[in-house]
């Protein structure tokens, strides 16, 4: 009888397992809330930011890296001005030539210097590998406006990534190589 009884209560525990659980619902009640006193449209005593290019033309993005930089970047027709996180490219770049040229790179090649507006955000690294990124930023942006300057930016190396970071360093050494001076005597 016993045996009987185990029998039972498993095959009850099987069932229980295998029965579809049902889920109840609650009903949500909306309360009334009390009238609240009017929120003022806009901030009192902040200035609006103005944002150095509002068209409403075609936009093209671009994300470029270089080391630790990241450059992001939006290009649109106009007249070939470049902001730099708010700033004018020579601002930016400290009137270095080297630099100014690097990122203008994919637009010389393509024929397109005077065409399109840059506006980017750089951050990470220093200039000369935001004006890396910035330059492989813009290859980018340049593709998704027409494909067909694609193959003109790879022949180029204008689409390809640096791979070359900071090595780490390593305990025991001073730096990622550089040993301490060994003295025999």
């Amino acid at each position: 009888m016993s045996e009987e009884k185990k029998k039972t209560s498993r095959k009850k525990a099987a069932e229980k397992e295998t029965a579809p659980k049902k889920v109840v619902k609650k009903k949500v009640v909306a309360e009334a809330v009390p009238s609240m006193p009017a929120v003022p449209a806009a901030p009192v005593g902040k200035k609006k930011v103005k944002k150095p290019f509002a068209p409403a033309i075609a936009k093209y993005y671009g994300t470029g890296r270089r080391k630790s930089a990241i450059a992001q970047v939006f290009i649109f027709e106009g007249s070939g001005k470049a902001l730099l996180n708010s700033k004018p490219a020579e601002d930016y770049f400290c009137n270095r030539p080297r630099l100014l040229k690097e990122f203008n790179k994919p637009l010389i090649l393509t024929n397109n210097s005077g065409k399109y507006d840059i506006a980017a955000h750089l951050k990470g690294g220093g200039v000369s590998a935001q004006a890396d990124a910035l330059r492989m930023a813009v290859s980018r942006a340049l593709v998704v406006a027409d494909p067909n300057l694609r193959k003109v930016l790879r022949t180029n190396d204008m689409l390809k990534r640096d791979p070359r970071e900071k090595e780490r360093k390593k305990y025991g050494l001073k730096r990622a190589r550089r040993a301490f001076q060994y003295s025999k005597r």
